[in-house]
């Protein structure tokens, strides 16, 4: 049940990791493509979302899967976000372990990706200006995560919450081309704190404006959509056929995982797979991430300039 006080009520507890035993108008996707010579930049603040603080940054491990039998592409969640066993996770370790080149090839198929997703307003968008006040959805990778985590996990001085609504720093977009990739290391947060801002109006600790922010920010995209997705019988019919047609012996690993699914704890325990065998080579996934925090194979850019007084002083 969502209570909306606690958006008001913010601690770093709401942001820690959890320990274990829609549509295209409500995205915001900086490209560097999409910006001025090559650049985009704008300036966002990060919002709680109003139905669950403690997931306002979605977390989920996923995985880009080809079947080289129908050539369908699709993203798949990985359950190792829900701390399930996962029939991805353990091919990829298998096949990467392994002493085979051949073998260690395959682990490309099963390559996870670490995704992240938020809900933003976009402060100042020269690109888009259309968006400007606009609470958007930002799915993002590595780098931008990082950043959040060092505001509110400082390795010094004190911490910050990003998505308080009145002690909020507005962050800036600085997203750049890399070999082709979209680079974010001159991405960060500003120095000065911001009251979120409605209808131009900034917004202050009284009965009117916490009735105006709540009723905002009821209007957020839903970002159950960007949570751990349960495998339904079409996922699973398309995983199984990925690894009938990638993995030697596939039919038989793709049944066990089947079977895996369907019955009892108890039972499941006991299936035991075979080993996996080397085979003739598959050709691997194409890396489709247009992200370099995705990729994690370049190093970080030197651009002391880039904040061009502060992105004009918003």
């Amino acid at each position: 049940m969502e209570n909306l006080n606690d958006i008001f009520n913010l601690s770093l507890d709401d942001f820690k990791e959890p320990e274990r035993s829609s549509g295209g108008k409500s995205i915001f996707k900086p490209e560097a493509k999409a910006g001025k010579d090559g650049v985009y930049k704008a300036v966002v603040r990060c919002l709680p979302w109003h139905k669950d603080v403690k997931k306002s940054i979605m977390k989920k491990w996923s995985c880009w899967l080809t079947n080289p039998g129908t050539s369908e592409s699709k993203m798949v969640d990985c359950p190792s976000t829900i701390g399930q066993k996962s029939v991805l996770q353990d091919l990829f370790w298998k096949f990467k372990k392994s002493d085979s080149v051949a073998e260690q090839k395959l682990a490309e198929n099963f390559s996870r990706r670490q995704k992240f997703a938020m809900l933003v307003q976009i402060i100042k968008d020269d690109n888009a200006p259309e968006n400007v006040g606009k609470i958007m959805v930002w799915s993002f990778g590595s780098k931008i995560y990082n950043k959040l985590q060092a505001e509110m996990k400082p390795e010094f001085g004190k911490p910050h919450i990003p998505f308080d609504l009145f002690e909020g720093k507005p962050f800036l977009v600085h997203v750049t081309s890399v070999a082709g990739y979209n680079n974010y290391d001159n991405c960060r947060f500003l120095d000065e704190k911001l009251p979120i801002t409605i209808d131009g109006n900034q917004m202050q600790k009284n009965p009117e404006d916490l009735g105006k922010i709540k009723v905002f920010l009821e209007s957020s995209p839903d970002l159950n959509a960007y949570d751990y997705q349960e495998w339904n019988d079409t996922t699973q019919e398309f995983v199984n056929g990925v690894i009938a047609n990638i993995v030697p012996g596939g039919r038989m690993i793709a049944n066990v995982e089947s079977t895996n699914r369907t019955a009892s704890p108890q039972k499941a325990s006991a299936v035991a797979s075979d080993p996996i065998v080397s085979s003739p080579k598959v050709e691997s996934l194409p890396n489709l991430s247009s992200d370099l925090d995705d990729l994690g194979t370049l190093d970080s850019i030197d651009d002391s300039n880039f904040d061009d007084e502060l992105y004009a002083s918003l």
